[in-house]
């Protein structure tokens, strides 16, 4: 098990120069190291990955022994790694919700709904029981819930008044469940109470104290710098047929400028590895400036960021861990997180004063960044080392053969309680916004005729079972452009949630073609019941509408299954409208 704070990381890439550090060389990123590194790298076909390790010299107030490593590629022209990164602006969220200057009265059991008239959820008693430190903390009862993010004209004050139509998953502080909606949420305090940006408020209190001048929530500002690495994803791969897909850039990245405001509270900074082994280093020094010794973050809070309040089932690094933790005296405090393309970890023990800084841009990056982050943890503290990359490489092989793990499709499948073209329709729903699934296997209407004909649509149809009815449907949030539902029994679909940069290249004049551009999702399976409603031709009843399971709504732990038929069972209900 393992005590979860608040942080979250994803990486990108630009270079600065910090000021603080003392290089060392081959004392810590070891000739073995190198060595190992370079070898996962190779096995698994991963574009790059930088490193990063911070070690506080307590011989003299601050000294600190620092070292780079990069390796592989950045960019899909062959540029070489870089120092790189990119980090979630939730790794400051704590400091935002407790040291805001002037809110005095801001406090960790302080009520959200008592701060932002905005905030609401569909249990009125979770409503008004949720504190700032359920928040961070990621016990309020909600899932993920991520497919319900988008870009909104309202920002994030509009994502906020959007949560009251999202279903819990458990009770109040019963289950840890990661929700990025809550740092969202949190990042609308300093306009609400100080009428200024989260942004800039981020900048004023910790990128300029700390001198951190790569750091920027701006993908245009980071595009502009030219330093910007490609996050590298398997395009069209689908474990269940055993396709890895192609290696290919995400070119432009994924969120277009102006697109990275609403996000930014949960993992929105464009950052560079050194700039992170400062912010590290200044949390291992109690919050204070790593070399001045002046105060950036205060001390109390930097101890509660590290105090475990949640627990979460761990992954293989921990349960391997555990008692070699226990006998080395070792405290591992740890952020982590992912974007399209790009896996991020920075480690911090503060007990031993060391930090580790391992970024990904690989979206299989995951069990690399792991593997190499505890394989430098044994070299420096001289323990007999543990076989990471096998461990790693047999987590990576389990989640393919669980992937792969499906029911197969009845041989002779019932047919829907209406005909399939009978299903087209425009779907709402509160949060998640609007859709109008199309029929594959028809002459399309004038509303589908764009959707079914285009590029994209027509390669993802490409790798689909054409005997098999299916339907498609734009969907532009977050993580998605459209939804693929094909049949798989009476009223019950199989649905993948997909992703593809086609229309943006187009649009920002990059060459068309499957060259350059990715689709990802053909592996992501959910399910969707279609629900023939009870309405009458007055409108009165329930309307038709897809009922969503097989955990879309991004539950974790040990939820309560939902009971009932339909609506009542669906993690998220869309009805036509």
């Amino acid at each position: 098990m393992r005590l979860a704070g608040p942080l979250s990381l994803l990486p990108l890439v630009l270079t600065t120069q910090i000021s603080f550090q003392q290089l060392r060389k081959n004392a810590f990123i070891t000739p073995v190291i190198d060595e190992f590194v370079t070898s996962e790298l190779t096995r698994w076909n991963s574009s790059g990955l930088s490193v990063a390790v911070i070690r506080q010299d307590t011989s003299a107030p601050g000294k600190w022994d620092i070292e780079f490593g990069s390796y592989g590629i950045a960019k899909a022209d062959g540029s070489p790694q870089a120092l790189l990164s990119r980090v979630g602006g939730a790794a400051h969220q704590e400091h935002v919700a407790r040291g805001m200057t002037g809110v005095a009265a801001l406090r960790w059991d302080t009520n959200i709904a008592d701060v932002l008239l905005e905030w609401g959820l569909m249990d009125e008693e979770m409503q008004n029981g949720v504190m700032i430190q359920d928040m961070l903390s990621h016990r309020t009862g909600l899932p993920r819930h991520d497919m319900s993010r988008a870009v909104r004209e309202g920002g994030v004050k509009e994502m906020i008044s959007t949560m009251r139509y999202l279903r819990p998953s458990a009770a109040l502080r019963e289950q840890y469940q990661y929700n990025n909606l809550m740092f969202e949420t949190l990042s609308y305090l300093p306009p609400t109470l100080l009428n200024q940006t989260f942004e800039s408020y981020i900048s004023e209190h910790i990128f300029d104290p700390l001198g951190m001048s790569s750091s920027t929530y701006s993908i245009a500002d980071a595009e502009a710098s030219e330093n910007l690495a490609h996050g590298f994803y398997w395009s069209m791969r689908d474990w269940l047929y055993s396709i890895n897909g192609t290696r290919t850039a995400i070119d432009p990245f994924f969120q277009r400028p102006g697109e990275e405001k609403i996000r930014a509270g949960a993992g929105g900074i464009f950052s560079s590895a050194r700039d992170l082994s400062t912010w590290v280093a200044m949390l291992l020094n109690k919050g204070r400036h790593p070399t001045t010794n002046e105060t950036v973050i205060p001390e109390d809070v930097v101890d509660h960021l590290a105090t475990g309040v949640s627990v979460a089932s761990e992954c293989v690094c921990v349960r391997l861990w555990a008692g070699s933790l226990q006998l080395s005296g070792l405290r591992d405090s740890r952020a982590w997180g992912a974007n399209p393309g790009f896996k991020t970890q920075v480690s911090r023990f503060p007990n031993d004063n060391l930090g580790v800084i391992v970024l990904s841009n690989d979206e299989n990056g995951a069990h690399i960044i792991e593997s190499v982050k505890w394989r430098i943890v044994d070299e420096v503290f001289r323990l007999e080392p543990i076989d990471w990359a096998q461990r790693y490489a047999d987590e990576f092989a389990k989640s393919i053969s669980e992937n792969q793990a499906v029911t197969p499709r009845p041989t002779n499948p019932a047919s829907p309680s209406v005909p399939f073209i009978s299903m087209e329709g425009t779907y709402s729903h509160g949060a998640y916004g609007a859709f109008y699934p199309c029929l594959v296997q028809s002459p399309p209407s004038p509303t589908c005729a764009d959707v079914l004909g285009s590029p994209v649509v027509q390669r993802i149809l490409s790798v689909s079972n054409s005997s098999i009815p299916t339907l498609i449907a734009d969907f532009k949030r977050t993580g998605s452009t459209h939804l693929r539902f094909t049949h798989f029994d009476a009223n019950v679909f199989n649905v993948s949630v997909l992703w593809s940069n086609a229309d943006v290249r187009k649009k920002e004049g990059y060459p068309v073609g499957e060259d350059g551009e990715v689709v990802i999702g053909l592996d992501s399976r959910y399910v969707a019941e279609w629900v023939e409603g009870n309405g009458d031709r007055r409108g009165e009843g329930e309307g038709d509408g897809w009922a969503f399971s097989g955990n879309f709504w991004g539950s974790a732990g040990d939820v309560r299954e939902l009971v009932g038929v339909g609506k009542e069972k669906a993690e998220v209900w869309l009805e036509r409208v």
